[in-house]
This record gives C-alpha cells, sequence and structure tokens, in this order.
C-alpha cells in the first residue's frame, strides 16, 4: 500500500498564512467528502471559504448522475473542496465543474507528459487515442440561500490504480506510465484550481472577460468530433459538437444543419476530431 498522504506538508504548502487555501483536513475514511462538507456549509460551525477535505478511502463516493465512484485507499485521490463565491452571481456557478475539470487537465501536464483533455463536460481524459477515463467531478450547492450559500466540488483521481484493477474504459497515471505520487498531483490541481477559482471570482463569473472559456475550449477533446449525446428522459442527439458557450453548454449540430444546444448529458465520442 502505498504512503498516506502528508497532512502537515499539504497544510505548510497550501494552507495559511501564505497558501490559497483556509482549511485542509486528511481523514482516513469517510462515507463521501462532498456529504460531509455539504453538511458543514451552515451552523455554527460551518467550513470558511475555500475548505479542503481529502480522504484516503471513501465507501459513498457518487459521480454525476448517482453513479457510485469506487477507490482504494493509497491508489487514488479522494477530496472535495468548498467554495462560497460571494463575488459571483448563483446563476453563474455552473461553471465550477468545468473548472475543476481544467485544473485536473493542467495539474497532469504540470507532474507528467501524459496526454490530457476534456470530455465534456468535466470527465479527464487520459493518454493517447483513444484516451480513457482517469477523473471524475461532482459540484453540489449547499447551505442557505444568503451568505452561506456553498458550492462543493469533489474529485475523485486515478493516480496509481494498475492498469489490470481498472474498470473498461478507465485509466490512472501508473496504467499510462508515471507515478509523480498522490501528494505531488494533489498539490498541483489544489493550485491550479485556485488560481482558476481566483481568476473567476476577479471577473464576477464572466468566463469570456477571464479567458476561462478560451482556455477550456482549448483543451475539450469532445470539440470537432460527432458525438452521440443522451439527454435527460434518455432522448438522444448525434452530431457534430461545434462549441462549448459562455454559459458551459456544449452545441451540437446536426447532420441536417440544425444546431442544439445541451447544459446536460452523456456524451460519446463516435469519431475523432476533423483535422
Amino acid at each position: 500500500m502505498a504512503a498516506p498522504l502528508d497532512a502537515d506538508a499539504l497544510r505548510r504548502t497550501l494552507g495559511p498564512p501564505s497558501g490559497p487555501w483556509a482549511s485542509i483536513d486528511v481523514v482516513t475514511s469517510t462515507g463521501s467528502t462532498n456529504a460531509d462538507l455539504l453538511a458543514r456549509a451552515t451552523g455554527p460551525d460551518a467550513a470558511p471559504d475555500r475548505t479542503v477535505l481529502v480522504a484516503e478511502h471513501q465507501d459513498a463516493g457518487r459521480g454525476r448522475r448517482d453513479r457510485v465512484w469506487e477507490d482504494r485507499a493509497g491508489e487514488g485521490l479522494t477530496f472535495s473542496v468548498l467554495l462560497r463565491p460571494r463575488e459571483i452571481a448563483p446563476e453563474r456557478w455552473g461553471w465550477a465543474p468545468l473548472l475543476a475539470g481544467l485544473a485536473l487537465v493542467g495539474a497532469v501536464g504540470e507532474v507528467s507528459s501524459v496526454p490530457a483533455a476534456l470530455k465534456w463536460p468535466n470527465d479527464l481524459l487520459l493518454g493517447a487515442e483513444p484516451a480513457a477515463k482517469g477523473a471524475g467531478i461532482l459540484a453540489e450547492v449547499g447551505g442557505g440561500d444568503g451568505g452561506d450559500r456553498a458550492l462543493v466540488i469533489g474529485m475523485g483521481v486515478n493516480v496509481a490504480t494498475p492498469a489490470a484493477d481498472l474498470p473498461a474504459g478507465a485509466t490512472s497515471l501508473v496504467a499510462e506510465g508515471v507515478d509523480p505520487g498522490r501528494d505531488v498531483v494533489l498539490v498541483a490541481v489544489l493550485r491550479a484550481l485556485a488560481d482558476l477559482d481566483r481568476r473567476w471570482r476577479d471577473a464576477h463569473g464572466d468566463v469570456v472577460a477571464a479567458g476561462i472559456v478560451d482556455d477550456y475550449r482549448a483543451r475539450c477533446a469532445t470539440l470537432g468530433r460527432e458525438v452521440a449525446v443522451t439527454l435527460p428522459g434518455d432522448r438522444r442527439l448525434e452530431g457534430r459538437a461545434v462549441d462549448v458557450d459562455r454559459d458551459g453548454r456544449l452545441a451540437v449540430r446536426a447532420p441536417d444543419g440544425d444546431t442544439t444546444v445541451v447544459s446536460a448529458g452523456d456524451v460519446v465520442h463516435v469519431r475523432p476530431a476533423a483535422r
């Protein structure tokens, strides 16, 4: 089993007084780091803005659409952050999981040479084509309607899981031939996310002014591809992914030329992007 995460070193590197995160805790095991931080969004002991909770293992982790996220202690990273971006209108908070995806891509590029990109909206793809999923993200809103309102973003990253132990369609950094260490990856992700969060807040949520939407488009492997999108209600949309707009929505152009903009759905890459 890999060495446990060094909580004290993480706090020295990323916490007060000079780091970007206000609070960093590492626990041995929990049900869900997202659920734990959502429970701390309000009340007398409410978590401060920019709180990080990391678990060596969680047994009730969830992904989008309530899918189960499985992990084994010492092999991956499972953590959540709580943000209170009061500078940004809540209707713009939908960009939060896309920011987290950008942070993951940036972190992988910093600590390794493994190709990394995003499948809309926020699945981390690792490796050469056909790339496989290396991480998942779930963003939720908790707290009240006023100043207590909080964003909680959970991430599960496959770092050291051997290829033989991964489900079909998944990969890890170790499976891609690199092992930078979980502490190194976590520091890189949290630094990248803190920087994106700062840019987002400085622009009051305007991702165009902040340059974030352009960064996302440049790293989104979905754009330019023929895709099949399963929409809520099990409706299906097929066509070419042509844009991600300022609201984080995916524009898909059907063969007849009609363009549909979708805000939620499961995407399958049917064919590579046109060159």
